[in-house]
């Protein structure tokens, strides 16, 4: 392709780059997808970019998919970021190294040493700030090509990326042919709705002519016509053809030539491109199509056998026939279709010795193994002695890169050079279970696990089983496993069998009585090993949910949770993580607040050190649930806008819609609280247009509770009633029923709405007899505070019982309702002077919590009294959001933006967005008066 000629009928898609980089120059990001088949000018239309991007003044980051590359992990995002470092030296180069760019370098290096599930998130998001920070200062153009080509996890990331890029000055361009299938990244990307795609169309008669006239000759029509019909307007296969018309001698200003061309056959872009060069040419031309873009000249020469004369000639004719460009220290096809061309002449036998020469050569200069095993997987069986630990070794790398596929396929040829090796086909069989190919896995862990006795693969092998034929085939195996295994019943062997055995079981809700009884026999455990933790994590889990005495609940969940021990196992997987939150929920449920205090603030300096928005948002749902026992309501309505606005473009896999739904059930009582009922009918409303028609879990259990409150407040009590009992018959199909988050709550006002005064007493005082049974303070006097609505002529006993019980507890909030609720009884028993203490209290406690609606049904008492109390005046910082407040307060401390946006998983233009709000609402000019302000 020469870049001297026009660039033709593409106005268009031009016109619609312009408009992605105009954007971008005023902050808000877009992204491109150039799609359409070999040769229809994509390459052409990148180029067209960068020179605009150029001119407007942006940084730009490129690369090039390669089919080579495509097997080795972070390809593409190291091919872009390698490439904006190695144009410098000395000094220049290490302050580049010291900044995004060696960030990037060492977030990529780390993931290569931490094959673990999710280490793919943290990388992720570690790229991301890299992103971030190259367009702190100026706008951005990264821009791939031939993107069909590229590795896995780079095309992973640049969804990512897409998906958060509106808040920043950044335009993505991916150039890519279609998808071949309708699922993997790639085609997410075309299909998303962040991406525009641009579909450039053939050529026209006219511009084709107009494209080969630009040789200096005016073309027969004739030819014109055939030549479009032969290439179907595609530019890049008409310039092959012309090439071929003018070495074979045939005028193209003569309508005799039009004849010739449907003659030319198949191999026509071989035949123009090199069918008459030198074989010297040739053979460097198939070198370098075997090394890919990674190759340079010295090791393409080398694989061609040629001296470094012969290696000048060579390139020489190769960059002269436009087949070649230099490009730094690499020689590189000017167009992807020309080296295909190169590789299919070659053979598949003619292909397989130079990847195996390659892969020698590359071993030997000590080049990476994600390189030298690109071509050992090509290479003929035995190429290498050390073939297999190479493959493993590039392997790991790929799983930490989230391409497990890739991996298990290094896996099975590494099983072909070393079948008897019982470690690598675990490997194999681990990174099959991640690619969904279960039955294969379980085949390959079982073998492996009869040359090596390990209990990891035999539990391995259950989970690939549970897949193949359901949990049940599977509980049955590991029940069989376990009676054969040898050792006492703390063998370590065996505590793995009983930790994925109760994992397992966990999910049947009929074997949740066997499950019980299994994993009480695992009570006296210490928590000193993993799995001793996630045994103890299930056993406080059931005993919330079987309404255990709390205090025992209690300890068994610190004792899983080892002071962080259990945080640090579960920063492997996510789905170790969600046992770590269950564990919380049921220390926090337990009342065990200071324990669950110092282990959430643990967690979040671990998760700020180093984690992704999935695992922050994790810790937001403990923290979310500790803020709501607590009655920290604004600090709570916070966490929840924080965890959702840093989930908010994951994948809705079901960990991610589980934590949606927490936090929007803590956002609806929040904005409850508030008395912002049509603000909390929003949240829910938003979470079911997303998600309702998902599967039922127990986060979206508890959403029905809001909605029930919300129904009562505007007064409907059937609806109300509706949502509470759709509640319960979820919970009793699931065989749970805590008194943590009560259905009955909504339920029995309901009840006494309707006049249903029995039915109201009745649930009530299951509610307390419950209560009792889990012994926790908080629920106890919740309950009874519940009791006292039902029971009329008891009302002021059970309240002053309930105010009693929760002056023990940890919950505010709780205390605020049952002593406004005692206020108002007194007032309306003529006690009015009794009726003055608990009110004014409650006003200040509600004050502390965050809760207007129980502050001004307070006040309105306080003042049917005649009292005046002081109302709350929303100005200064009590006119902040609990966002905003949170944002102030960090500002306030000295933090840059981008270490609060860092803080809170959030964009930078979020935190100025949050600033310029605060500055407005408290009427000052900058951060710097920030702190004089909130003081």
């Amino acid at each position: 392709m020469n870049r001297d000629e026009p660039t033709l009928e593409r106005g268009r898609e031009l016109g619609r780059i312009e408009a992605a980089l105009d954007s971008a120059l005023a902050g808000e990001g877009r992204v491109v997808v150039i799609e359409g088949r070999a040769g229809i000018g994509k390459t052409r239309l990148v180029q067209e970019t960068r020179a605009l991007a150029k001119d407007r003044g942006f940084g730009r980051l490129q690369a090039v998919g390669d089919a080579l590359e495509g097997a080795m992990a972070w390809g593409v995002v190291r091919q872009m970021v390698e490439r904006s470092v190695s144009r410098y030296s000395g000094e220049i180069r290490e302050k580049i190294l010291a900044g995004p760019s060696g960030d990037a370098l060492r977030a990529l290096d780390a993931a290569a040493a931490d094959p673990s599930e999710a280490e793919l998130g943290r990388t992720l998001h570690a790229l991301w700030w890299v992103a971030v920070d190259l367009s702190s200062t100026r706008p951005l153009l990264i821009t791939v090509d031939d993107a069909q080509w590229a590795d896995h996890s780079s095309l992973q990331f640049l969804v990512y990326l897409s998906r958060r890029i509106a808040d920043l000055p950044i335009v993505l361009v991916v150039a890519t042919r279609p998808p071949a299938e309708n699922a993997g990244p790639l085609a997410h990307l075309s299909v998303s709705r962040q991406a525009e795609r641009v579909l450039p169309k053939p050529l026209s008669l006219e511009a084709l002519a107009e494209l080969v006239a630009a040789r200096g000759v005016v073309p027969a029509w004739a030819v014109v016509t055939s030549l479009h019909a032969a290439s179907g307007g595609n530019p890049f296969l008409a310039r092959v053809l012309v090439d071929e018309l003018d070495a074979l001698g045939l005028p193209l200003d003569t309508d005799t030539s039009a004849g010739q061309v449907g003659k030319l056959g198949p191999s026509t872009v071989f035949r123009a491109a090199l069918g008459r060069m030198p074989a010297e040419a040739v053979g460097l031309a198939g070198a370098v199509a075997i090394l890919g873009t990674g190759g340079d000249p010295w090791q393409a020469g080398a694989l061609a056998k040629l001296d470094a004369a012969g290696l000048s000639v060579a390139v020489e004719a190769l960059t002269s026939a436009n087949v070649l460009t230099g490009d730094g220290d690499h020689l590189v096809f000017v167009h992807p279709v020309v080296r295909e061309a190169v590789l299919a002449d070659l053979g598949p036998i003619a292909r397989a010795g130079l990847h195996g020469a390659a892969a020698k050569a590359l071993r030997a200069a000590k080049a990476p193994a994600d390189r030298v095993a690109a071509h050992l997987a090509q290479a003929p069986r035995g190429t290498l002695p050390d073939a297999a630990e190479i493959l493993r070794k590039a392997a790991a790398a790929l799983l930490a890169a989230g391409d497990p596929r890739t991996a298990a396929a290094h896996l099975r040829r590494a099983v072909d050079e070393t079948p008897d090796d019982a470690a690598l086909r675990a490997e194999l069989g681990r990174a099959l279970l991640r690619t969904g190919e279960a039955a294969e896995a379980r085949q390959q862990l079982l073998v492996a696990a009869d040359g090596v006795p390990d209990a990891e693969l035999v539990a391995a092998a259950a989970s690939a089983t549970a897949v193949v034929d359901g949990p049940e085939a599977a509980v049955a195996e590991l029940v069989e496993a376990i009676a054969a295994r040898p050792g006492g019943p703390r063998d370590p062997g065996r505590m793995h069998l009983e930790a994925r055995l109760a994992v397992i079981r966990s999910f049947l809700p009929h074997h949740r009585g066997v499950a019980s009884d299994h994993l009480r026999a695992y009570a006296s455990l210490s928590g000193g090993t993993p799995d001793e933790r996630t045994l103890l994590g299930l056993l406080a889990q059931m005993g919330r949910y079987e309404v255990r005495p709390a205090d025992e609940v209690a300890a068994t969940a610190c004792r899983a949770l080892s002071h962080g021990a259990y945080f640090e196992d579960a920063t492997g997987s996510i789905d170790v993580m969600v046992g770590w939150v269950v564990a919380m929920l049921a220390l926090i449920s337990a009342d065990g607040v200071d324990e669950a205090r110092r282990e959430i603030e643990s967690a979040r300096r671990r998760v700020r050190a180093h984690g992704s928005p999935v695992e922050f948002a994790m810790v937001a749902n403990a923290a979310l649930f500790l803020d709501w026992r607590l009655g920290n309501v604004s600090v709570m309505e916070a966490e929840a806008e924080g965890a959702l606005a840093a989930i908010g473009a994951e994948e809705p896999l079901p960990q991610v819609v589980a934590l949606r739904a927490t936090s929007t059930h803590f956002l609806a009582y929040a904005a409850m609280e508030r008395g912002d009922l049509e603000a909390a009918a929003e949240v829910l409303a938003r979470f079911d247009s997303d998600h309702g028609d998902g599967p039922s879990m127990m986060p979206t259990m508890w959403l029905h509770e809001p909605r029930a409150l919300i129904a009562l407040a505007i007064g409907n009590p059937v609806l109300a009633r509706t949502q509470a009992f759709l509640q319960r018959d979820e919970m009793l199909a699931a065989g749970v029923d805590p008194p943590t988050i009560p259905w009955r709550v909504p339920a029995v006002r309901a009840a006494m709405l309707l006049g249903e005064s029995d039915h109201a007493l009745e649930l009530a005082e299951e509610q307390v007899s419950i209560a009792r049974k889990w012994g926790t303070t908080t629920e106890i006097g919740a309950a009874l505070r519940l009791l006292a609505h039902a029971d009329g002529d008891r009302r002021l006993d059970l309240l002053a019982e309930s105010v009693g019980v929760l002056e023990r507890s940890p919950a505010r909030l709780h205390l605020a309702r049952s002593l406004i609720d005692l206020g108002e009884a007194m007032r309306v028993a003529r006690r009015r002077t009794d009726a003055r203490t608990p009110l004014n209290r409650g006003i200040e406690l509600a004050t502390e919590c965050g809760s207007v609606v129980l502050r001004t049904r307070a006040v309105e008492a306080l003042e049917a009294l005649g009292d005046r109390p002081r109302r709350m005046v929303f100005a200064g910082p009590s006119s902040l959001t609990a966002s905003e407040r949170r944002v102030a307060d960090l500002a306030a401390s000295g933090r840059a933006n981008r270490e609060i946006a860092q803080e809170l998983f959030v964009t930078p233009k979020t935190v100025e967005n949050h600033l310029g709000r605060i500055y407005t609402k408290l009427g000052i000019a900058g951060r710097r008066e920030l702190a004089r302000v909130l003081s």
